[in-house]
């Protein structure tokens, strides 16, 4: 069954067209990865997905529902989105954090309940951050900021979670930690959608992936589909050598440096 289906999107910034009749599904219970070179317009879809983006063209439905019909608080209890970006201006706590996933189930000067508070307990905890709920977000590192972000959007109790380059500018230990957490939730039930540049990570990680090029799906299939050499000397210029990886049988890339 397909939880997500984009059909034939298009989206233009102004006069710049970022996205070009573009159509794929997410099955319930799948890890779904996009990868692409830089402004193939990966974020741009999340965006879209989320409803925080309108397309030009075509349609997204979530559920069976078109996303135009839903109004925002009732998407947002199925889709949850971790963009990016983990810089806070004011200096919150991290259990009021992540007590902000619960927005979309109160009402307006409505007070958290017995409900919310078990969500957001259950949140910490499932991503480890018990002995942080009383830090300030701005005292932690990257990594932990992450797990906190992920945190307020587990909050949400949402059926789908999409990621906006869940490791970029994470260290190797919280990229496998972040990794192996999103794949926890993922054998739990939760269906998944990540944008990744670290192509052995998504991999590794995804069932499948969909490769963005200028605009466009330039393919989607398993990760030996995608991830050869051929592939990805047309989309990303640059020469790879693929090999497999040691424990698991999946394609791994290793770059060929140039010089002497």
């Amino acid at each position: 069954m397909n939880i997500i289906e984009t059909r034939d999107i298009s989206f233009s910034y102004n006069t710049k067209e970022i996205l070009t009749n573009v159509s794929f599904s997410l099955k319930q219970g799948e890890f779904l990865g996009i990868i692409g070179p830089n402004g193939a317009g990966k974020s741009t879809i999340l965006r879209l997905i989320c409803g925080i983006l309108r397309p030009k063209h075509g349609t997204i439905t979530v559920s069976g529902h078109d996303t135009r019909g839903i109004e925002r608080k009732q998407l947002a209890k199925k889709i949850a989105f971790v963009s990016q970006e983990t810089h806070f201006v004011l200096n919150f706590t991290v259990e009021e954090i992540v007590m902000m996933g619960r927005f979309p189930y109160l009402r307006a000067f409505q007070r958290e309940n017995k409900t919310d508070y078990e969500a957001r307990d259950h949140a910490l905890a499932y991503a480890d951050l018990q002995d942080f709920r009383k830090r300030p977000i701005n005292s932690l590192s990257s990594g932990e900021r992450q797990r906190v972000v992920l945190a307020r959007a587990l909050a949400q109790e949402p059926a789908i979670l999409i990621l906006d380059e869940p490791t970029s500018h994470l260290d190797l230990h919280h990229q496998f930690a972040i990794m192996e957490l999103l794949k926890k939730l993922n054998k739990e039930g939760m269906s998944i959608i990540a944008v990744n540049h670290d192509l052995n990570l998504a991999s590794l990680y995804c069932e499948r992936l969909i490769l963005m090029h200028q605009g466009k799906v330039f393919e989607q299939g398993s990760p030996k589909d995608l991830i050869t050499e051929k592939i990805l000397k047309q989309v990303y210029q640059t020469e790879v050598k693929v090999i497999r990886h040691p424990q698991k049988d999946v394609p791994h890339i290793l770059l060929n440096p140039k010089g002497e």
